[in-house]
């Protein structure tokens, strides 16, 4: 009968319209909720009779569903917290939800979630969790080699501790010797304290040797305690083309006593085109270094190709001198990159990559399962996650909410419409179907 269809309708009507208004309410409640993506309602008509022909169709009652806008970007907005992240472009940091403690250790679910609220800061036990509670994941990076290791995301958890030194093992060299003629050639004659030379430089001719020779730059290095020692280097011109490279050894050193010493018995030879002829080596072994008293051991001094000789005036030019070693150094901070890099940073300058955070997306953005806290869950017809480089993290960066208040209000008020006119056809089919038993009566 058809007032019973209309009022069954209108019933129906009321409810997708309910509906909706749920999720507009919803919405404007989550328009401040960082990385929240709004939740639309569609709607589906249902035929109460198929028919055999379209004259004989009856217009239905209707299907209320929601439908996400995961695609949809937020604003972006800078912070001042390093550990707050924003995806610039499609995808979701994964997370894991904490379950309990054991032993005062943090235990996780073993289930992944995928968010976009990435208001990531440190907790007391050195993890990243966002305002909803979830922690981040990410895929640790081989701190020597800065290389992902694994395939496998696991939770972030930062060492706060103090990093130990480093001695220096290597010595990375840049310069070019001049090749002018007018510099000066060292003479053995005017080192008469000096009765090992060439291989020691006797402090009371430090006057003459520092006239005759040329500033080959000068590197703070480290022993295995992390003490600074500043390295001093220079280059004796020998014989056309031809220099010895020494070290200031004592800094202390009176009368006969050395106080530079020839870094290495090999000589530094360059050929009429300014290239470097012997050694033929891209490095030697600097060994037995001592300065002021403090063993070095061992240096690998890396040249290559960067020591030359070439007419630049009178002075050692171009001088770059790098080393490998560092003091201990307390932790300073957490930085990210925009390829999801997260580096450490420490007092003594020195910087670690420590784990690389992935953006996982999904074929079926609009199929993933919402769960409390802003947060998702795959499906079947989501599809599975995939590490995706076609997006970009921004560091010390907040991703607002998608919705557009102004929008909702909108549909609210075309809902409230709708639910005011379904309730007036009920209201309606009710007069009539008293119209009918007043017939009877």
């Amino acid at each position: 009968m058809g007032v019973y269809d209309a009022m069954s309708n209108a019933v129906v009507g009321l409810q997708a319209q309910a509906y909706a208004l749920q999720n507009i309410s919803g919405n404007i409640a989550n328009s401040s909720t960082t990385g929240y993506k709004s939740v639309e309602t569609a709607f589906e008509d249902l035929l109460t009779s198929a028919g055999t022909t379209a004259a004989s169709q009856n217009s239905g009652s209707v299907s209320a569903r929601s439908v996400s806008t995961n695609t949809v970007q937020g604003n972006i907005s800078a912070t001042s917290v390093s550990t707050n992240m924003a995806i610039s472009g499609d995808g979701y940091f994964q997370v894991q939800a904490k379950t309990g403690e054991v032993d005062g250790s943090t235990v996780l679910s073993s289930v992944n979630y995928y968010t976009r609220q990435g208001d990531f800061t440190m907790n007391a036990s050195g993890y990243l969790t966002n305002s909803a509670g979830y922690y981040l994941d990410g895929l640790p990076v081989d701190p020597v080699t800065g290389n992902v290791t694994g395939t496998t995301a696991e939770p972030i958890k930062i060492d706060t501790g103090i990093i130990p030194a480093k001695a220096t093992t290597t010595i990375d060299y840049t310069a070019n010797l001049p090749s002018d003629s007018s510099v000066a050639t060292i003479s053995a004659t005017d080192l008469t304290a000096s009765t090992n030379y060439p291989t020691e430089i006797a402090a009371a001719d430090s006057t003459a040797f520092l006239a005759e020779s040329l500033s080959g730059g000068s590197a703070t290095v480290y022993d295995e305690q992390g003490n600074e020692i500043s390295l001093n280097l220079r280059w004796a011109k020998t014989a056309s083309g031809t220099w010895n490279l020494y070290y200031k050894s004592d800094s202390a050193a009176t009368g006969s006593a050395a106080q530079w010493t020839q870094a290495t018995s090999s000589a530094f030879t360059f050929d009429g085109t300014g290239k470097l002829t012997s050694p033929t080596s891209s490095s030697l072994s600097l060994t037995g270094l001592t300065v002021d008293g403090t063993a070095l051991g061992a240096l690998t001094f890396n040249y290559g190709s960067n020591l030359t000789q070439y007419n630049s005036g009178t002075t050692v030019s171009q001088t770059d001198i790098g080393q490998d070693g560092y003091g201990s150094g307390s932790y300073t901070g957490l930085s990210i990159s925009s390829d999801g890099i997260l580096t450490a940073s420490y007092s003594n300058g020195k910087t670690i990559d420590l784990y690389k955070i992935g953006i996982y997306s999904f074929d079926g953005d609009s199929e993933l399962l919402s769960v409390s806290g802003n947060a998702y869950q795959a499906t079947k017809g989501s599809g599975s996650p995939y590490l995706s480089d076609s997006s970009s993290i921004k560091g010390s960066a907040l991703e607002a909410s998608n919705v557009d208040i102004t929008d909702q209000f909108s549909k609210m008020i075309v809902t409230q419409q709708a639910y005011s006119a379904n309730s007036k056809v009920m209201s309606t089919a009710n007069t009539m179907m008293q119209d009918v038993l007043n017939i009877i009566r």
